[in-house]
């Protein structure tokens, strides 16, 4: 389904409290430009401070953070809610291209075969994890905010839902879909009144791949700023939950609850009477866990 952006909603971002990863670059920086040009405040987590300072009517808060180290990511949430006395938002954004080739034979110092590259898993889906747990803590805990917004917005990609050639980046891709899948219900019965949702942007400009290359390809290259107004757009739809948004040429399409996208398809394929994913509910509910 196309979604159109109502610029006025955008408004609604207007002292409210920001956390980004991967605040420094690409799609986390003009996130955090975006939010603070609309009046938010915004603690800021990556290994580097931005390049050049952020245009900015709200008050920005960086702290240096390593987001695979338990410790410094926790801090982040720490620092910051001791900085502004809450947080509204989280945008799980951190990540790396691909890295490692799964299928590559390389060998360690004793002629043995080594372990995979594991760095890309680590940053785009582990620390994805990571995030998200001191997220709905800190989110939960807080009373909702005047505008009754809090939410977690988590950062998949185009190769969430298709076959992309690049073993390490898809996977972990393919994983942050199912953090959204996962805990989508799972928030509803904690009662938390924390929404989860994800952007899939298709090919940004990011520098993670040089945007000549691309466009030389054949492909549409989009600014960050078109994926930054899908995060807030996110931050700002307080109805919306479980919604992944797959963003391609500044245009908008939620793909995974609507009649006819990723969910609804995948019922139609498969010849059950009941969805597992009903099954484990009813299993949850019968053996009491949560």
């Amino acid at each position: 389904m196309k979604l159109q952006i109502n610029p006025n909603t955008l408004l609604n971002i207007k002292d409210q409290v920001v956390l980004i990863t991967g605040s420094s670059s690409g799609i986390g920086k003009a996130t955090a430009t975006l939010c603070l040009q609309h009046g938010a405040e915004v603690i800021a987590g990556d290994l580097h401070p931005p390049k050049d300072s952020l245009p900015t009517t709200g008050e920005l808060f960086f702290l240096h953070t390593n987001v695979t180290d338990w410790t410094s990511l926790r801090a982040l949430f720490i620092q910051g809610h001791a900085r502004f006395g809450r947080i509204d938002h989280v945008f799980a954004n951190a990540g790396i291209g691909p890295r490692g080739n799964f299928l590559e034979e390389t060998f360690d110092e004793e002629g043995l075969l080594a372990p995979p590259v594991l760095s890309t898993i680590e940053i785009n889906l582990l620390s994805v994890i990571s995030t998200v747990r001191p997220g709905v803590h800190y989110l939960s805990k807080e009373p909702p905010s005047a505008t009754g917004q809090r939410s977690i917005v988590l950062s998949a990609s185009a190769s969430s839902m298709q076959n992309f050639c690049a073993a390490d980046y898809t996977t972990s891709k393919h994983g942050v879909l199912g953090i959204l899948r996962g805990l989508t219900d799972d928030l509803v019965v904690a009662s938390c009144g924390v929404r989860l949702n994800a952007v899939a942007p298709s090919w940004t400009a990011t520098g993670l791949v040089p945007r000549e290359v691309i466009e030389g390809l054949g492909a549409k290259v989009q600014e960050s700023e078109a994926v930054a107004r899908g995060v807030l757009s996110l931050f700002c739809g307080t109805e919306r939950h479980g919604e992944l948004v797959y963003i391609w040429d500044s245009r908008y399409f939620e793909i995974n609850k609507v009649e006819g996208g990723l969910l609804d398809a995948a019922l139609k394929v498969l010849p059950l009477p009941v969805s597992e994913d009903e099954i484990m509910r009813r299993l949850k509910k019968a053996v009491g866990g949560s």
